[in-house]
């Protein structure tokens, strides 16, 4: 486990340091809402108001039951796990000077493992993709952008934006089939 911590540590800081600025910090900044739970629901929604109105009604739900329920596993894991972010693990290399984080918006130190960010914006990105496959690299792009922003903000590592994406990813898929099932089953 050692090796894999040390990597994740490694890609953090390269990819944090080498993606670096300031022109981007915007960018990502703007993008990393895009993980609100808030923001993703009220999106989605306006979203299906303009393209398929009747979802709002028939899909909006799964969606956030697949929110709900993911979220949950996000928090009981980051409790769980109780991983520190990044500026507080390298706060004594930070302080040395050994150590530079680029850090976009707020400065975050605990419960870094998983991404909620990332696992909301995962779980909607699946649904939608899933609902919607001819818009599925937009969908799935903007997700990876959002769990590119968390590391990009200097408030998660690698392996917690992973984590995130397949929580997220999971839980609507499973959703997606379990809702499947249940309509299918109602209209025989």
């Amino acid at each position: 486990m050692g090796n894999i911590l040390y990597w994740d540590k490694s890609l953090f800081l390269w990819l944090n340091n080498n993606l670096a600025h300031p022109l981007l910090d915007p960018f990502f900044y703007l993008i990393g809402w895009l993980g609100n739970g808030w923001v993703l629901m009220i999106s989605t929604a306006i979203f299906f108001l303009a393209y398929k109105p009747d979802y709002l009604k028939r899909q909006f739900p799964w969606i956030l039951l697949s929110f709900c329920l993911s979220g949950i596993c996000v928090i009981l894991i980051k409790d769980w796990v109780n991983r520190p972010r990044p500026l507080l693990e390298f706060a004594s290399l930070i302080k040395a000077n050994k150590v530079y984080i680029h850090t976009v918006g707020p400065h975050l130190k605990v419960h870094s493992f998983p991404s909620g960010h990332t696992q909301t914006a995962f779980c909607v990105a699946t649904y939608l993709s899933l609902l919607f496959k001819r818009l599925s690299p937009i969908f799935l792009g903007l997700a990876c952008l959002v769990a590119i922003s968390r590391i990009y903000a200097g408030v998660h590592y690698p392996l917690d934006v992973v984590a995130g994406a397949v929580i997220g990813g999971v839980f609507s898929y499973i959703i997606w089939l379990w809702r499947k099932k249940n309509y299918k089953y109602r209209h025989r």
